[in-house]
């Protein structure tokens, strides 16, 4: 947009951001002096912390550093370049707790550009107090004369004269006007109020027109509200930080401005108060803090009347900008609200894969207990095929001894019979519990496949919202007067990193010969480096959500080996239960056989030898079974607590999904507020100052001129030589109530 358009509206600007500027901090846009850009000073919320400290001694220690800090910073801006001798003066107004001056303190600054020896000055002030020197002056009347000897001068001293501009605080519970001695301590709904009044009006000539204008004035008023007892904080062209224990309204006013520009209220409302109304348990207040300046209506005089010919393309242009803005904050959203939806099926996706695992380590668990039942069953075959090996010996020994022997026989083939029934029982429950792990490793590959499928959307989500960060940044940056390539994942660490340093760098050079502007460039750096550390947060989350779906691939991987490995041993189990049915079986027809031994010894003599050689294979094969076995119990004792620390790394990531959700949904509400914010700012600020200006912008451009000269014309309260030019600026603190 065109210098002139940003002059003219700067003002209605201040209003609209501060009304929906960032969760962190109170923005107050400055206009420079050296090109007419646009800046912005962010106001830390530790800044508002009123002092405890004595309040009857002179200069800013009426107000307390801290509030002082912020005076500082809230005015910051590119000031103007004095040349030759220069006065900067700040008035100290300390009130009581509706407004009413109590005490004025005056800061006088004298630059000394050229080096004089003798500086002659002006002043009514009494009590004049050399604060930052030793430099002696002498007085006639209001005429002084300091013995500078080339150094500035900075002096205070007091004043009764009647002030410019003036506070005036009024507090009302529920809807009964109170004094700050009656409102202590009390509940109720709260509603505090800030009136200013312009003392000041002078007759000017608007296009040929005699009519009187008052000198402009921004008043910037800051005021503290303990969480503990204020709450439901309404605060319209406010400015709300809170920090978690207490909530800081800054907010702006333009006393007088209105009426200055003849500007209709139905089109463009310019703020001339304000108001804060909660509702207040025990009420107390802290102090509060209002600042007055009307140096930045000064800068408007040079207006060139050739630009308005451009004006209404460049406010075509501004409202296009803004409508892309609104657009992009609305996709935003919707890419969030996308984010969103995966993260459900996220959840869902997690819970059937620890339900799966769960199965899987109750499956291993019955698979473990019938590798036991199986090892114990085939040491029991094999003591009794041992039994069975010392019977074949005796047989073999003589026929003389086959009864005996074949009692003993008799007792080996009813152990074989028993051991060949627990043995069938154990491959049995083997066989079960193979089919349990097949089914729960099944049920894990379904859900790791359900998650991998996943992976794409929440990652390019996750790069989506990234790169509008990157791209809201970029912006953000650019708007400021950055220089910078376009930020990507890869490079946007690198690049602000580099502008923070150049700003350091700006604000080195700076440092001894502008230490206002080095402030600046400090500000700006600190800021770049708070939106890198913002960025770098949300990379941390994006490189570990990558990391996490590359691992939720990986395990879809590994369920399917998994899976195939449970089926082959479920076909194994399979193949081991029908054996060890036939061997049941096979010992069951032995021991009925036994019954016949009695009246076929002599056929038993001539296959006792046969008898002893297959007593003795079917030991070693029981032996080897035994070991087999012994090797299945620990393996599946293994996969259990495998299985275990598998269950359990599940249920954390099951626990874990719903603050990856709230999360998700916090960053998602976060968008939708950054949407409407755009949305209302478009609507309160960049649209009704384009009505308001519309078809009477001459006019407003005259009106503007005239109010520019009017401001440059009070440039001191307390005096000034004929040969100086200045500043003025006026600071006043309440008193807290309590």
């Amino acid at each position: 947009m065109k210098k002139i358009t940003a002059g003219i509206i700067s003002a209605g600007l201040c209003v609209a951001l501060i009304t929906v500027g960032t969760k962190t901090a109170s923005k107050v846009m400055a206009e420079d002096s050296d090109n007419s850009t646009i800046e912005t000073v962010t106001v830390s919320t530790e800044s508002l912390e009123p002092q405890t400290g004595d309040v009857t001694t002179d200069g800013t220690e009426q107000l307390g550093a801290e509030a002082n800090d912020i005076i500082k910073t809230l005015l910051a801006s590119s000031d103007t370049q004095a040349t030759g001798t220069y006065k900067e003066e700040t008035v100290y107004v300390v009130a009581d707790a509706t407004g009413k001056s109590q005490k004025i303190i005056v800061s006088d600054w004298i630059k000394n550009a050229d080096k004089d020896n003798k500086l002659n000055d002006k002043s009514d002030l009494t009590d004049i107090e050399n604060v930052k020197g030793d430099e002696t002056y002498t007085k006639n009347g209001s005429e002084c004369v300091w013995d500078a000897n080339g150094s500035d001068i900075s002096y205070q001293g007091k004043t009764d004269k009647a002030l410019p501009i003036e506070v005036k605080v009024t507090y009302e519970l529920d809807g009964k006007v109170m004094s700050p001695e009656e409102i202590k301590g009390k509940s109720g709904h709260v509603v505090i109020r800030f009136n200013y009044e312009n003392k000041t009006q002078e007759e000017v000539i608007v296009d040929g027109k005699k009519e009187n204008m008052s000198v402009p004035f921004v008043m910037l008023s800051g005021i503290i509200l303990d969480d503990d007892k204020f709450t439901n904080i309404v605060a319209p062209n406010c400015k709300l930080i809170n920090d978690g224990s207490r909530t800081v309204a800054i907010g702006i006013a333009f006393p007088g401005l209105q009426d200055n520009l003849a500007i209709d209220r139905e089109k463009f409302e310019i703020p001339e108060s304000l108001e804060i109304s909660a509702d207040v348990e025990d009420f107390s207040l802290a102090m509060t803090v209002t600042v007055a300046t009307n140096e930045i209506f000064g800068r408007f005089a040079n207006l060139d009347i050739k630009d308005l010919d451009n004006l209404s393309d460049s406010m075509a242009e501004l409202t296009n900008a803004m409508t892309q803005l609104t657009d992009g904050s609305e996709q935003l959203s919707d890419g969030l609200a996308t984010l969103l939806e995966k993260s459900d099926a996220l959840e869902e996706g997690v819970g059937k894969l620890a339900d799966g695992s769960k199965a899987l380590k109750d499956g291993l668990v019955s698979a473990d207990e019938g590798a036991g039942k199986i090892s114990e069953g085939a040491g029991t075959l094999a003591d009794g095929a041992g039994q069975l090996s010392a019977g074949a010996g005796a047989l073999d020994e003589g026929i003389g001894k086959l009864k005996d022997g074949a009692g003993q026989l008799k007792a080996g083939t009813d152990a074989l019979s028993d051991g060949a029934g627990q043995l069938a029982g154990g491959v049995t429950q083997l066989d079960t519990g193979a089919g349990a792990l097949s089914d729960g490793a099944a049920q894990l590959k379904t859900g790791l496949d359900t998650l991998a499928g996943n992976n794409d959307a929440l990652v390019g989500g996750a790069q989506q919202v990234f790169n509008s960060l990157l791209v809201t940044a970029e912006s953000q940056l650019k708007d400021a007067g950055a220089e910078i390539p376009q930020l990507t994942i890869e490079n946007y660490g690198q690049v602000l990193e580099a502008t923070a340093a150049k700003l350091n760098e700006a604000a080195n050079a700076y440092a001894k010969a502008d230490p206002q502007t080095a402030a600046v460039y400090q500000a700006k750096a600190k800021a770049v480096a708070e939106l890198k550390a913002s960025l770098d947060g949300y990379n941390t989350f994006y490189v570990g959500l990558k990391t996490y779906t590359d691992g939720v691939a990986q395990a879809a991987t590994g369920a399917e080996t998994l899976k195939n490995g449970v089926d082959t041993l479920k076909a194994g189990t399979g193949a081991l239960k029908d054996g060890a049915d036939a061997l049941k079986n096979g010992a069951d027809a032995l021991k009925g056989g036994m019954a016949e031994l009695d009246t076929g010894a002599e056929q038993l003599k001539a296959g006792a030898d046969t008898l002893q050689a297959g007593a003795d294979q079917l030991k070693g094969g029981l032996d080897q079974l035994k070991t087999g076995a012994d090797s299945l119990k620990d393996g599946t004792g293994k996969l259990v607590s495998g299985a275990d620390q598998l269950n359990g790394g599940l249920d954390e990531l099951k626990g874990n999904i719903p603050a990856l959700k709230d999360g998700v949904t916090q960053l998602h509400d976060g968008s939708v507020l950054l949407s409407d914010g755009i949305k209302e700012f478009n609507e309160k600020g960049i649209e009704r100052i384009t009505e308001a200006v519309e078809g009477e912008l001459e006019g407003l451009v005259e009106r503007v001129r005239v109010m520019s000269d009017l401001s440059k014309k009070y440039y001191n309260y307390s005096g000034i030589s004929d040969d100086m030019n200045g500043q003025v600026k006026f600071i006043i603190r309440t008193e807290e109530i309590k």
